[in-house]
C-alpha cells in the first residue's frame, strides 16, 4: 500500500508543479505626448547623430509597453518590452531601481528589459537625438509600475507552446536565417480563457524606411492586434536572432506593414491548433557576459554622452544573460543585442527540450554580434560591422552561453 501511495504522489508531482506557476500581464501606451514630441527623435535610420527624425507629431498606431511576470513556488521570471529601436543601460538600471523602491515583491535580478526594435519608435539610446527628460522620467515610472500591476495580476495559467515558420530571409544573402516563430499560450487554469500569448519570431520591424513620419511599432501592431482579437488576451511580442533578418518587401508602406502582421497571426493562430502543454517547474539561471567595446565610433559616442551604455575602466561592457527553462521541453535565453544568424542558430540549436525562445535586445542593446569569419566579408555591405561592438565579440558570447547552458 505505501508503494502505491508513493508511485501514485511521485506521478502527480509534475501536475502539482505545473498548478503552482503563475503568470501576470499588464499593457501601457507610452506614445510620447504633443508637447514630448517636440523634444525626442524617433530612432533606427541613418548614421549616428544625422538623422532628421525629431519633433515628429504624428503617430498611425500607439507605442505600448507589455510586461509579463511569471513565478513558480520561489522562483521569478519578469519581462519588460518596449516598442523601441533598443534600451540604454542607464534606462535599464533606472526603471530596476524605480520597481525596487516601489515593492519588494518583483525579483529584478530576474527582471528582464527588452525592446522590439521597431525603427518608427522613440530613440531611447540616444544614437538617434534620444528623447525628452520629462518624457524619459515617465516612462521610467510607467515601466516600474507596469511589471508591479503584472505581479499583483498574477493567477494560475497552463501553458501550451507551439512552432511555425513565416517567410524571413537573410539581408547579407547567407543561406541561413532563423524563419521560426515559437508561441507561448497562457491560459487561466481554471476556465481555459486566454490571458497572453507571448510570440517569438526573428526579424527588423523596418516594413517602414526612414522617410517615415509617423510613430509606429510597424508590423508587429498588426501581429498583436489580430491574435487579440482573433485569440483574446495580451500578445507580447519579442523579436529574436534578428541581425540579419527582415521580411523582404520594395513597398514600405503603412498598408505593407498590415499585410505582414497579419500574416504572420495568422500563421500564429492556425499554429495553436497542434500546441503541446508545457509542463514543470520554472527555473532561471545567470550568464554573465562581459567584453571590451574596440569600435572607435562607439567609444566616442559614448565618451561625449551620446550613447547610453555603461564601460569600465578598461572599456568592457557586462551584462547579464537570463537562461529560463520551463519544465524538460520549453527554454528561453535573453541576449544582449542583435545576433546575426550563424551566431544565433547554433546557440539555439544547443538550447534545452523542443521549444526554444531566444529573445534578442535584452537587458542591453550592444548592436550587432557577428561571427568573427564572417566580419567584413559581405562584399557591399557593412551596416552591420560599423555598430558591433568588437570583432571577437560573437565567438565570446556564444562559447560563455555554449559552456553555462550544456
Amino acid at each position: 500500500m505505501k508503494t502505491l501511495s508513493f508511485i501514485f504522489v511521485f506521478l502527480c508531482i509534475p501536475q502539482f508543479a505545473f498548478a503552482a506557476l503563475k503568470i501576470g500581464v499588464w499593457k501601457e501606451n507610452i506614445t510620447p505626448t504633443l508637447s514630448e514630441r517636440s523634444t525626442s527623435c524617433m530612432g533606427g535610420y541613418g548614421l549616428p547623430l544625422t538623422n532628421p527624425r525629431c519633433g515628429i507629431t504624428d503617430a498611425h498606431d500607439y507605442l505600448s509597453l507589455r510586461a509579463l511576470f511569471m513565478a513558480n513556488n520561489d522562483t521569478q521570471f519578469s519581462l519588460i518590452v518596449f516598442d523601441t529601436t533598443g534600451v540604454g543601460d542607464a534606462l535599464i538600471n533606472d526603471i530596476r531601481q524605480r520597481v525596487s523602491m516601489l515593492t519588494n515583491k518583483v525579483d529584478v535580478d530576474n527582471l528582464v528589459i527588452a525592446a522590439t526594435h521597431t525603427h518608427a519608435g522613440l530613440d531611447y539610446q540616444g544614437i538617434w537625438g534620444g528623447m525628452g527628460s520629462e518624457y524619459r522620467s515617465r516612462i521610467v515610472d510607467i515601466a516600474a509600475r507596469a511589471i508591479i500591476q503584472a505581479q499583483s495580476t498574477a493567477q494560475g495559467v497552463k501553458i501550451f507552446a507551439a512552432q511555425t515558420h513565416v517567410p524571413v530571409s537573410n539581408r547579407r544573402g547567407w543561406g541561413i536565417v532563423d524563419d521560426s516563430v515559437t508561441t507561448l499560450f497562457f491560459d487561466n487554469r481554471k476556465t481555459d480563457q486566454p490571458i497572453a500569448t507571448l510570440v517569438n519570431l526573428s526579424a527588423h520591424p523596418t516594413i517602414l524606411d526612414g522617410n517615415n513620419i509617423q510613430y509606429s511599432s510597424d508590423y508587429i501592431d498588426s501581429l498583436r492586434t489580430n491574435i487579440e482579437r482573433e485569440r483574446g488576451g495580451m500578445v507580447i511580442f519579442v523579436n529574436g536572432i534578428l541581425g540579419d533578418a527582415q521580411f523582404s518587401t520594395t513597398e514600405r508602406t503603412i498598408e505593407k506593414a498590415k499585410e505582414i502582421g497579419k500574416l504572420v497571426a495568422t500563421t500564429i493562430l492556425e499554429s495553436e491548433k497542434a500546441k503541446h502543454r508545457v509542463m514543470g517547474t520554472l527555473n532561471v539561471s545567470t550568464i554573465t557576459f562581459t567584453h571590451p567595446v574596440s569600435n572607435n565610433a562607439i567609444l566616442q559616442l559614448q565618451q561625449s554622452g551620446a550613447l547610453d551604455i555603461n564601460l569600465d575602466d578598461k572599456n568592457q561592457i557586462s551584462v547579464d544573460l537570463k537562461y529560463v527553462k520551463i519544465g524538460r521541453y520549453t527554454s528561453l535565453l535573453t541576449f544582449p543585442g542583435e545576433a546575426l544568424s550563424r551566431l544565433g542558430l547554433p546557440i539555439k540549436y544547443n538550447m534545452r527540450g523542443k521549444y526554444h525562445l531566444f529573445i534578442g535586445l535584452a537587458n542591453a542593446s550592444y548592436g550587432y554580434f557577428i561571427p568573427s569569419d564572417e566580419f567584413g566579408q559581405v562584399l557591399g555591405r557593412n551596416t552591420e560591422e560599423r555598430f558591433s561592438m568588437d570583432k571577437y565579440a560573437g565567438d565570446e558570447i556564444k562559447r560563455v552561453i555554449d559552456s553555462s547552458i550544456k
